[in-house]
């Protein structure tokens, strides 16, 4: 971090993205509103940052992902649903909840997933911003929607049943050696079998 004079214009930004950034699960709109601006005008170099990723992880402790979301989740909102991107929406508006930024970034992904139709997008965009649904049924909304429009053949079907399985078994196999083998509970053949047949099952799980 290098050291440089701080701007005292952009303090009061500065010190209130902290105290925003340790609640931004239910203030996230003006996280990324603010991290939007520190990033687009670089205040981050002002205060002695070389980087914006470097900015988030040293003084807000947020991963570089949780940030890129944030900010591409504002983003999208600010173009999209400019309503919702504004914090002082009021009472009688709808929707009543604000949608996780992990959904919206769900939703900014669907809006450029060019195997989903402008309806397909209007049913998740109904899930994210008038429902608030969860990220992990967002996930599985955009999943099945695109499985509908490429379904597995019966063949590619059994083969990932099949490799299920073999997983399934490979994992039980190796957690059962390892404790067979620290506490001497079989001998040295019978452990090599054991390790011969997990190794048999690897080469049988199709890619």
């Amino acid at each position: 971090m290098t050291t440089m004079t701080v701007d005292t214009r952009t303090d009061e930004l500065r010190q209130k993205t902290v105290q925003i950034a340790r609640s931004h699960r239910a203030s996230w709109i003006e996280l990324g509103q603010m991290l939007y601006s520190i990033y687009k005008d670089k205040h981050y170099r002002s205060w002695g940052f070389l980087s914006f990723e470097t900015y988030c992880k040293k003084e807000l402790t947020l991963k570089q992902t949780t940030a890129v979301k944030l900010l591409k989740s504002y983003s999208f909102l600010e173009r999209e649903e400019p309503r919702l991107a504004d914090r002082n929406f009021s009472d009688d508006d709808t929707p009543k909840r604000v949608p996780e930024y992990e959904s919206v970034n769900l939703l900014r992904l669907a809006k450029e997933n060019k195997q989903l139709t402008p309806q397909d997008f209007s049913e998740v965009r109904d899930s994210v911003i008038n429902n608030a649904v969860e990220p992990k049924e967002v996930r599985a909304q955009i999943k099945k929607l695109i499985e509908e429009k490429n379904p597995l053949t019966a063949a590619e079907e059994k083969k990932n049943r099949r490799n299920s399985a073999l997983r399934r078994v490979v994992s039980t196999l190796s957690i059962a050696k390892t404790q067979l083998a620290s506490e001497r509970l079989l001998p040295d053949f019978l452990l090599k079998q054991m390790g011969d047949l997990i190794s048999k099952l690897q080469d049988q799980i199709e890619s």
